[in-house]
């Protein structure tokens, strides 16, 4: 017998899903009155920094303060818009789960999945406002992004696996724009549509969190498919939320340097500075994936492969600290809900 016949859910995810519903219903965000839309445009930073994809190569010495304050505002402008295509895909995506009926025999989580589509429509239009506010044009977004979907979640499914690549994409986004602007000099617009964005993106990713703790258990093969995809699928995001040449392209940097991509993509990605956000940006992340059994000893390795061992690391030392006994972060590590 399938076991989401049987399934109730659990007094805990109730409680967290009526105090979601609620601060929904409560406040969502206004595409005219939550942002500083009169603020000037010019010699402004949209990202901060020491964040800027070159920051810490020896391409920050060889570019102008005006390209590096360009390249600020056009990686942003890129990452703005890969949210208003994917949040748009997660809305059509979602209310399809909706319609579909996967989820009718629970209804509160029903009920916060249209509060999040409504929040995400207004997000994308936030995005393309900010964009046409910098007279920033949209960007090529990557095949897969937009195929996520199709490819990788049938509709004849219980939809926890595109739930839980949704609440990826958007928790390694939150965690990289947060990062971004964390800095008084940058544009106190550009600050806004991140801070706003991330007061209710954390609810999103809250929910999306708590709907794999509370199915993983009655869906089947879910966790083993989890382990095999989840690294790899996050190597590849983060590299591709750090460079782009179409970024640099449009910034047209003087410097010959930067037209030797086979080069300046690699330096850029493998640059200790960028791999200290990285780590900052898996962290609370590592730290879930261990909780759940989606990084565990047995797959310890394809983590490794793809450049996360500090993370994996990082993480096991934390649940040590946590832990009343050092024997505790075994049991983490290999819990297992098949």
């Amino acid at each position: 017998m399938n076991p989401l016949k049987k399934k109730t859910l659990s007094p805990r995810f109730s409680d967290l899903l009526e105090k979601l519903n609620k601060a929904s219903e409560k406040k969502q965000m206004s595409l005219l009155l939550d942002h500083p839309w009169d603020e000037p445009i010019d010699n402004v930073w949209l990202k901060k920094r020491e964040n800027i994809s070159i920051y810490g190569t020896s391409y920050y010495d060889l570019a102008s303060e005006e390209e590096r304050r360009l390249l600020s505002v056009y990686e942003t402008g890129a990452w703005w818009y890969t949210f208003i295509v994917f949040e748009n895909l997660v809305s059509e995506y979602y209310m399809k789960i909706v319609n579909h009926g996967s989820l009718k025999r629970f209804p509160e989580v029903v009920k916060y999945i249209h509060h999040f589509c409504k929040e995400e429509i207004v997000h994308a239009m936030v995005f393309r406002k900010a964009m046409n506010y910098f007279n920033i044009a949209p960007f090529p977004v990557p095949l897969n992004l937009r195929e996520i979907y199709s490819h990788n979640a049938s509709m004849s499914e219980f939809p926890l696996k595109a739930i839980y690549l949704t609440i990826l994409i958007e928790w390694l986004a939150e965690n990289n724009a947060m990062e971004d602007c964390n800095s008084k000099e940058i544009s106190k617009l550009s600050r806004a549509v991140a801070v706003e964005h991330h007061k209710e993106e954390a609810r999103h990713i809250e929910w999306g969190k708590n709907m794999i703790r509370e199915f993983i258990d009655v869906v089947p093969d879910f966790l083993n498919e989890a382990r095999e995809i989840t690294a790899p699928m996050l190597r590849s995001m983060l590299d591709m939320s750090i460079s782009s040449i179409m970024v640099y392209a449009r910034v047209g940097f003087k410097d010959k340097a930067f037209k030797n991509y086979k080069e300046l993509i690699p330096t850029v990605l493998n640059a200790e500075n960028r791999k200290k956000i990285n780590s900052k940006i898996m962290a609370p992340m590592m730290r879930y994936f261990v909780e759940i059994g989606i990084c565990t000893h047995e797959n310890i390795e394809v983590w490794k492969a793809n450049g996360f061992e500090k993370d994996v690391e990082d993480a096991i030392e934390y649940f040590k600290k946590k832990s009343t006994n050092e024997g505790d972060i075994d049991n983490v590590m290999d819990k297992d809900y098949d």
